[in-house]
């Protein structure tokens, strides 16, 4: 996206080419955009924050709360974004604060809001974000009973069951591994190791 075509909304406040704007700024950026829509009296009651916990999407918008949640990792490689996305979030609250559930989230209302600062309406970015995806590591368990040794594997954590062997008063050890061909022969040495010493 060309960084030029919302230069009124930034100029004098931040450009693509500085560091990610503060708090301050990022007030001054929704400030501009709010009275371009007279929203004004919303100026006071918005909250624009970062937070590093979102991954692919460049921000989102809390509506009861009027708050804005921009991504500052995603934002940082792609600077010239943050004003479209900035316009888009704010645009989400205009239209809830005026128009409340009745409203489309990407509806005719929002449209217009993005076009009187002729910022784009698109409801995603096609931004490369494979980078940012974080890997799930996935875990297996092995239970053994304290007392007779009996074991089993399992995905998860099992506290309702117990070992036909001892019945319900008996105490499982757990041991966790990564769900991985190297997890599971770690385990099943566990196993076998607690057999020759029972």
């Amino acid at each position: 996206m060309d960084a030029t075509r919302s230069m009124d909304v930034s100029e004098g406040v931040w450009t693509p080419s500085a560091p990610l704007p503060t708090r301050t700024g990022l007030c001054k950026l929704a400030a501009r955009c709010l009275t371009a829509w007279r929203a004004e009296y919303l100026i006071p009651r918005v909250r624009i924050v970062y937070n590093p916990r979102l991954t692919t999407t460049l921000g989102r918008a809390c509506l009861t709360d009027l708050r804005v949640e921009l991504n500052p990792r995603l934002l940082g490689e792609h600077p010239a974004e943050l004003i479209p996305t900035l316009g888009h979030e704010l645009a989400h609250l205009v239209v809830y604060e005026r128009h409340g559930k009745s409203a489309r989230p990407h509806g005719v209302e929002f449209r217009l809001l993005l076009r009187r600062l002729d910022l784009p309406d698109n409801a995603r970015h096609h931004l490369p974000v494979t980078h940012l995806r974080r890997k799930r590591t996935r875990y297996i368990y092995l239970h053994r009973c304290s007392v007779c040794g009996q074991s089993f594997l399992a995905r998860s954590v099992r506290r309702n069951c117990y070992c036909v062997a001892c019945g319900p008063d008996m105490e499982w050890d757990v041991f966790r591994a990564p769900n991985s061909a190297a997890g599971r022969a770690l385990l099943d040495r566990l196993r076998h190791s607690a057999g020759k010493h029972t």
